[in-house]
C-alpha cells in the first residue's frame, strides 16, 4: 500500500512503513514531499503528482525520475500537462492546456490526440479540471460541469458529451471530479456538489447531494473522494460529514464513524476525509486530514459478540447446546431451582447431568429437569466438603471432579457417591483447589494456591510441582488460575503473573508474560481451537498464541497476537474459567457484558491467499538499501521484491529476509512457511513474531528460497515466491586462489617425483637401523635373563660355603665373592628396567610431577596430556565401581585433567569447569557422587550443595566439598561453609584418599588387595621384578625370638626414648605406628613400607617413582608424608632400611658388606656409620646383643 501525504510518500507492507521524501541533494528523490495523487502504470511504475509536478517512481531500484520532459517526448508530447489520469486499462490520459487531451496506450505504445474540434475525434473546448472513467471510456470533466466520454479501445472516438450541468449553470468549480458506480451511473462531486447522471435517460439527480447540504459551490462543504466495493456499497468521503455509506440500488445513506476503524488516532468531532481506496481484497482504506489512515471491511472485527450479561461459566451438552452461567442470574435458559444464582462453574457428565457450581452455596445437579442441591449448609448428609465451588471437570469414565476451597472431591454417577481428597487425609498437599483439567494418559491436573498437582487416575501416582520436575526453573507464581494440556502434550499453567508452559518430554519450562507481549498477566482462561492456536483470556483482553516447533533445537517458539474492544470484544475483562472450545473447534469467551466468539464468516479452507512479497533484507542486523555498497559488494542491485537473485559475500552469510503478503483484509494475521532449497529437506515455519526468516552462517554455494503465505486457519497459498541466493566462497577458495593451489600442487608433484626415491631410501635405512637396535636390545635382555638365574643359584651356593668355612680369611674371601655376585645381579636387573619402554619412562617421569602455582593451586606442567598419565590409569573397565557416575566440578582445567585421568576406569567420571553446565547434566547422567570446589565463580560449592540437598529429586546425591586447606569448625562457620555436604576434601590430597572416601559414601568396602586401585601399575611392575631376583632374605614365620621392645613406636618422642626399639617387619604388618587416627593414612604408610622393602636392594629410590607408585604427584606426596610422620620421604626411606637391617642382623649370618647392599647402602662403611648414629652401637654389637637375648 502506498500513501501520499504532505510529508512524503509512504510504503506499507502490513508490518512496517518506509518513507520516501524530497532531498535537494539527491536527484533520484522526490521533487517535492507534498503528494497530490498516485497512479500505477502498466510496468508497475508509480506516476506521482506532487506540488512541484509529476515524477515517476521505479520500484526496481527505488528511485524517482524527475525529468518528465524526456518521458513525454518519447510519447510525442512536448508540453507539460495540467491533468493526468491512468485508467483501469493502464492507458495514460493527459490534459494539455489550449490543445486538448492526449491518450497513450502503454501496451501498444500508441498516442492519440483529442483536440478542441468538437467532433467525433475531438472534444469541446474548455477548462479541464479532472479525468475519470466509466465502462464506456475516459470521462473528461470541465470546470463548468460538462463531461465528455472518450475511448481508444477499438478506435479513437468521442462517444458522448453531457452539457446539462453547464447549460443550467448548476456548478462551476475546479474541484469537480467524476466517479462511476457498479451500475455505471456517473457521480459528479466536488465543492458543494454531489449529483448522479443516468446515462440511459440522460438526466441528473441532485437529491442525495441536497439531502446533505451540497446545494451549490458557495456551500462550505465538499465531497473529496468516492469509492465502491464488491458488495454494492458506495463510499462517499466528505470534509464535514465524515464517511457516508450508501447502496447502489436504494441510495439509503448511513454515516460511518471513523473512530470505529482506528480508535487510537481519530478522535475529532468532525473528520475530514481526503481520499478513499478499495483494494483487491475489498478492504476500504480511508485517508483523513490530520487523523491518519483507517480501513474498514465486513471482516474487520475478529470477534462476534452477544451481550447477555456477566458470563462466568460456559459449557456445551451432548446435543450441542451452549449453557451460560452468570454472576447474578443463574443459568441462561434454565428457570428451575439452583443452589445459588451466582454461578462459578458449569459442566456436563455422560449421564446427561448438568452440574452448576456456586461461589458460596454448593453444587446443583440438573438431570431430566430435576434439580438436586448438594450443600454443606443445606444438605444434612454433608456430601460436599465445602460450598465454595471453584471448578468442575469430568474424566473419561464420566466421573465429576469438584474443586473447592476445602479440598478435592469426585462424584461417581454410577454409585451416586462422593470421594474426598484433602490435606487431612494426606491425599493432597493443600485444600485450596483453584483449577481442574483432565488430560491425556488418564492424568488429572489439579491447580492449587500453592502449586500444581498431577495425579494419574490409573496408578494414583501424584506429583507436586512449583516449577519443572528438576525444580531448576520455577513458576512465575504458585497460585494456579487455569490449566490446559494441548494437542502437542504441552501443559499450559495460568497464574496471576503470566503463563508457564511445561514440556514433560524434556522438562523444559517457558514463561509468557507482559514482558514478552502477553496482553495481561492475570490469566482467566486457556484453551485450544481446531487450528491448534492457543487462546488465552485475561483481565485486559485476549491473546492468541501461535506455537511453532523448532525441530533443530527441539524447542517451541511462541507468536503472540493480542485483541481488545477495537477487535469486537464486548469488554477487555473476562471471568476466570469462562472459556470453552466447542465441538466445532470454535472458542467461546465469557466476559463482563456477554460472550465473544471468533468471527469466521466468509473464511474457507481454500481461501485464496496472495503471493508473498519480500520486503526487507538485513545483513548482520543492518538493513540493506538498494544500490548501496557493503564490503565491496552491492547485495541489492534493485528492490528486494523486484529481485529474482541476490549475491552475497562470504562474510555476509548471516542475514534476515522479511515477508509481507499484501492481504490486509484478513481477520487474522498471516503466517509464512519457507523452504531453502540446497539446505533444508522440507518446508519450515517462519518466525511468527518477526514475519521473516534468519539464516546463520550459510556455507558458500547456491540456494533457492521458496516462501508461501499461510492463514491462521491453516490454509496455504498456492502462489509461491522464490528467490535465488548465492553465497560467494571466501577469498582463499576463489578461482584465482584455486589456480594458485593447482600450480603449487603441480610443483609439489614434480618435486616428489624426483625426491621420492631418495626419501624412501633414507626411510628404509632408518627403519633397518631401528630394527637392528631392537634386535640387539632383545638379545641383551635375553642374555641377562640367562645369566641371572645361574648366578642366583651360585649366590646361594657361595652363601652356604661361607657358613661352612672355618677360617676368618676364607670367610672374607667367600663373602667378597658373594658381594660381587650380588652387585652383578643388581646391575643386570637395572639394565632390564632401563631397556623396558625407554620412551614411555621419560613421559611417565614428567607425568607424575605435580606443581604448585603462585596461588597455591595444584597444576600440571606445560605440555602434559592424558597420554602422559596412562601409566597410572586404571584400565579395568569391568570394575564394579564403573556403574557409579561421579561428577567433578573445578575451575582449574589442569586439575580436572589430572583427576579425570586418575579416576578413569574406576568410575564413570564427568568433569565440568562451571556449575551451570553441571546442573544441566545432573538429571541426564543421574549422578551418584559430586566433587565440587568451594570457591567457584557465580555460585559457591556450598550454595550448590544446599540447592541439591533441598530438592527432593537430587537430595540423595552424595556431595564432597573440596577446600583449599583443612578447615576447623570455626573456619567453616566464618567462611559460610555448608554443613550439608556428605564429606570434605582438603587440597592437596592423593588419589587413594579420594577413592576411599568416594567408596565409603557409595557403601563400598575398599579392597586393599586390589593393587589396581591402591598401589598403581609401577609398584606391581617393580614387585614382579624383585620377586624374580635372588636376594638374601629370611622367613619370618617365627617371631618368638624377637626382642620385647620390638613393637615400640619408631617416630616422634618414642624413638628418642629407646634407640634400640626396632620394629620387626613382615608383609602382613605395618612397620611403625605414626600416631595416625585415619585409616587412610595408615594404609598409605603401609603401602610405602611394602614398596621400600620390595625395592630396597635397588639402592637409590627416587621421590618421583615412589610418589607415582602411590598414585600421587611429587609435591602432594611430600607434604602428605611430612604431615603424617614429621619426616621427609628420604628420612622415612632411610628409617625403613635401618629397621630391615636390624631384622637381617638378628635372623641371618651374612656379612656387613652383603647386608649393606641388600638394604640399599653403597658401602659397608657408610652403613655402619649411619647405623651407629641411629642406634648408638655398631651393627656387629647390635647382632651380638640381641642374639644373646
Amino acid at each position: 500500500m502506498w500513501f501520499g501525504t504532505s510529508a512524503g510518500l509512504y510504503r506499507y507492507d502490513g508490518y512496517t512503513f518506509k518513507a520516501f521524501q524530497s532531498n535537494s541533494q539527491d536527484g533520484a528523490s522526490l521533487p517535492d514531499s507534498y503528494i497530490n495523487n498516485i497512479y500505477e502504470s502498466l510496468n508497475g511504475d508509480l506516476w506521482i503528482l506532487t506540488a512541484s509536478g509529476l515524477c515517476i517512481y521505479h520500484p526496481q531500484n527505488e528511485t524517482f525520475e524527475r525529468d518528465m520532459r524526456q518521458v513525454f517526448a518519447k510519447i510525442g508530447i512536448k508540453d507539460q500537462p495540467s491533468v493526468m489520469f491512468i485508467d483501469s486499462h493502464k492507458n495514460l490520459w493527459l490534459a494539455i492546456p489550449e490543445k486538448g487531451v492526449f491518450a497513450y496506450n502503454m501496451q501498444q505504445q500508441l498516442t492519440y490526440e483529442f483536440g478542441y474540434t468538437n467532433d467525433a475525434l475531438g472534444i469541446p473546448e474548455g477548462e479541464i479540471c479532472s479525468i475519470g472513467e466509466c465502462r464506456d471510456g475516459a470521462l473528461i470533466v470541465y470546470e463548468d460541469g460538462r463531461i465528455a466520454c472518450c475511448s481508444i479501445s477499438n478506435q479513437q472516438q468521442t462517444l458522448w458529451v453531457a452539457n446539462d450541468v453547464a447549460n443550467q449553470k448548476l456548478r462551476k468549480s475546479a474541484s469537480l471530479k467524476v466517479f462511476a458506480d457498479q451500475m455505471d451511473n456517473i457521480w459528479l462531486y466536488g465543492k458543494g456538489t454531489l449529483m448522479i447522471y443516468n446515462k440511459k435517460i440522460g438526466q441528473w439527480n441532485t437529491t442525495i447531494g441536497n439531502s446533505i447540504g451540497l446545494t451549490n459551490v458557495s456551500v462550505d462543504h465538499a465531497v473529496n473522494a468516492m469509492a465502491a466495493d464488491r458488495n454494492g456499497n458506495i463510499w462517499i468521503g466528505t470534509d464535514r460529514s465524515g464517511l457516508i455509506r450508501t447502496n447502489v440500488n436504494s441510495y439509503e445513506m448511513e454515516y460511518i464513524d471513523p473512530r470505529n476503524m482506528n480508535d487510537m488516532h481519530i478522535r475529532r468531532d468532525i473528520i475530514s476525509i481526503q481520499s478513499l481506496y478499495v483494494d483487491d481484497t475489498d478492504l476500504l482504506w480511508v485517508g483523513t486530514e490530520k487523523a491518519g489512515v483507517a480501513f474498514w471491511s465486513k471482516n474487520i472485527y475478529k470477534f462476534q459478540s452477544e451481550l447477555n450479561g456477566d458470563i462466568t461459566a460456559v459449557t456445551q451438552d451432548a446435543e450441542g447446546k451452549l449453557w451460560y452461567g452468570t454472576s447474578d442470574k443463574g443459568v441462561i435458559g434454565y428457570d428451575g431451582p439452583l443452589a445459588s444464582l451466582r454461578v462459578s462453574a458449569i459442566t456436563t457428565t455422560k449421564d446427561g447431568s448438568l452440574w452448576v457450581g456456586s461461589k458460596n452455596n454448593g453444587l446443583t445437579r440438573i438431570k431430566d429437569g430435576v434439580a438436586t442441591i448438594y450443600s454443606v449448609s443445606k444438605d444434612s448428609l454433608r456430601t460436599v466438603i465445602n460450598d465454595h465451588i471453584n471448578a468442575l471437570c469430568t474424566d473419561k469414565a464420566g466421573n465429576l471432579w469438584i474443586a473447592t476451597s476445602g479440598g478435592l472431591q469426585v462424584f461417581n454417577p454410577r454409585l451416586n457417591s462422593f470421594s474426598t481428597y484433602t490435606k487431612e487425609n494426606r491425599k493432597l498437599n493443600t485444600n485450596n483447589i483453584t483449577a481442574l483439567h483432565f488430560g491425556k494418559g488418564n492424568n488429572i491436573f489439579i491447580g492449587t494456591g500453592e502449586g500444581l498437582i498431577i495425579m494419574n487416575l490409573s496408578s494414583t501416582e501424584r506429583y507436586f510441582l512449583t516449577g519443572n520436575k528438576s525444580n531448576l526453573k520455577t513458576f512465575t507464581n504458585n497460585y494456579i488460575t487455569q490449566i490446559y494440556e494441548d494437542s502437542r502434550g504441552l501443559i499450559w499453567i495460568g497464574t496471576r503473573e503470566g503463563i508457564n508452559i511445561l514440556n514433560p518430554t524434556n522438562d523444559h519450562l517457558d514463561h509468557l508474560t507482559e514482558r514478552v507481549g502477553l496482553c495481561n498477566n492475570n490469566i482467566c482462561g486457556i484453551t485450544e481451537d481446531k487450528y491448534h492456536n492457543i487462546w488465552v483470556s485475561t483481565s485486559n483482553g485476549i491473546s492468541r498464541v501461535v506455537v511453532q516447533r523448532d525441530h533443530e533445537m527441539g524447542t517451541y517458539n511462541y507468536g503472540l497476537y493480542n485483541y481488545d474492544t477495537s477487535d469486537g470484544l464486548q469488554s477487555n475483562e473476562f471471568n476466570v474459567g469462562a472459556i470453552f472450545a466447542k465441538t466445532d473447534g470454535n472458542v467461546v469467551f465469557g466476559g463482563l457484558f456477554g460472550v465473544n466468539w471468533i468471527n469466521r464468516e466468509g473464511k474457507k479452507e481454500s481461501e485464496s491467499l496472495p503471493r508473498v512479497m519480500l520486503t526487507q533484507l538485513f545483513i548482520n542486523e543492518e538493513e540493506i538499501q538498494v544500490g548501496h555498497r557493503y564490503d565491496d559488494n552491492v547485495p541489492l542491485q534493485q528492490a528486494l521484491n523486484e529481485s529474482s537473485k541476490i549475491v552475497l559475500n562470504n562474510n555476509q552469510n548471516t542475514f534476515t529476509i522479511k515477508f509481507g503478503a499484501g492481504n490486509y483484509n484478513q481477520s487474522e494475521r498471516l503466517l509464512f512457511m519457507y523452504w531453502l532449497e540446497g539446505k533444508d529437506n522440507d518446508w519450515r515455519n517462519g518466525d511468527a513474531l518477526t514475519h521473516g526468516v534468519t539464516f546463520n552462517e550459510l556455507s558458500s554455494g547456491s540456494y533457492k528460497l521458496h516462501v508461501k503465505a499461510v492463514s491462521s486457519d491453516g490454509a496455504i497459498s498456492n502462489q509461491e515466491r522464490t528467490l535465488e541466493i548465492r553465497i560467494l566462497p571466501p577469498w582463499w577458495l576463489s578461482w584465482w586462489m584455486l589456480l594458485f593451489y593447482a600450480i603449487i600442487l603441480m610443483v609439489a608433484v614434480y618435486l616428489w617425483r624426483f625426491g621420492y626415491q631418495k626419501i624412501s631410501y633414507l626411510w628404509k635405512k632408518k627403519k633397518a637401523v631401528l630394527t637392528e637396535l631392537k634386535i640387539q636390545r632383545e638379545e641383551i635382555k635375553s642374555a641377562s635373563d640367562d645369566l641371572r638365574q645361574p648366578m642366583s643359584r651360585m649366590t646361594s651356593i657361595i652363601s652356604t660355603l661361607s657358613e661352612k668355612e672355618d677360617t676368618v680369611e676364607g670367610k672374607e674371601q667367600i663373602n667378597s665373592l658373594h658381594f660381587q655376585m650380588l652387585q652383578i645381579i643388581t646391575r643386570l636387573s637395572e639394565m632390564q628396567i632401563a631397556l623396558e619402554k625407554p620412551e614411555s619412562k621419560a613421559a611417565n617421569s614428567a607425568a607424575n610431577r605435580l606443581q604448585l602455582n603462585d596461588e597455591g593451586i595444584i597444576c600440571l606442567p606445560n605440555g602434559e596430556g592424558a597420554e602422559l598419565t596412562a601409566e597410572i590409569k586404571n584400565k579395568n573397565t569391568d570394575l564394579a565401581t564403573m556403574k557409579y557416575v561421579v561428577m567433578i566440578i573445578d575451575d582449574n582445567d589442569e586439575f580436572l585433567k589430572f583427576i579425570s585421568a586418575h579416576l578413569y576406569g574406576i568410575y564413570n567420571t564427568h568433569a565440568y569447569n562451571n556449575i551451570d553446565a553441571a546442573i544441566a547434566d545432573i538429571d541426564v547422567l543421574k549422578a551418584n557422587v559430586i566433587l565440587c570446589k568451594q570457591d567457584m565463580p557465580k555460585m559457591t560449592g556450598s550454595e550448590f550443595c544446599n540447592r541439591l540437598k533441598t530438592n527432593q529429586f537430587t537430595d540423595k546425591i552424595k556431595f564432597i566439598l573440596m577446600t583449599d586447606t583443612v578447615l576447623t569448625p570455626q573456619d567453616m562457620e566464618g567462611m559460610n561453609i555448608t554443613l550439608s555436604a556428605d564429606d570434605y576434601l582438603a587440597k592437596p590430597f592423593n588419589i587413594q584418599e579420594a577413592i576411599i572416601r568416594i567408596n565409603n559414601l557409595l557403601g563400598i568396602v575398599t579392597d586393599t588387595t586390589n593393587r589396581n586401585v591402591i598401589e598403581g601399575k609401577e609398584t606391581r611392575r617393580l614387585e614382579s621384578l624383585n620377586a624374580s631376583m635372588t636376594t638374601v632374605t629370611t622367613s619370618y614365620d617365627d617371631n618368638s625370638n624377637l626382642p620385647a621392645n620390638i613393637n615400640k613406636p619408631l617416630s616422634g618422642d618414642n624413638a628418642s626414648e629407646d634407640n634400640h626399639g626396632i620394629e620387626y617387619f613382615t608383609d602382613e604388618d605395618v612397620l611403625g605406628n605414626y600416631s595416625m587416627n585415619d585409616f587412610r593414612d595408615r594404609q598409605l604408610i603401609k603401602n610405602i613400607e611394602q614398596y621400600v622393602i620390595h625395592n630396597m636392594s635397588r639402592g637409590q629410590i627416587s621421590l618421583e617413582e615412589m610418589a607415582s607408585a602411590m598414585g600421587m604427584g611429587r609435591v602432594p606426596f611430600f607434604h602428605k608424608i611430612r604431615s603424617i610422620t614429621n619426616m621427609t620421604p628420604t628420612e622415612l626411606v632411610r628409617e625403613l632400611r635401618l629397621k630391615h637391617a636390624c631384622t637381617l642382623l638378628i635372623r641371618t649370618n651374612i656379612n656387613l658388606t652383603e647386608l649393606a647392599i641388600n638394604v640399599g647402602f653403597m658401602t659397608a662403611e657408610n652403613f655402619t656409620k649411619i647405623f651407629k648414629d641411629r642406634f648408638g652401637m655398631s651393627p656387629i654389637e647390635y647382632r651380638l646383643t640381641h642374639r644373646n637375648k
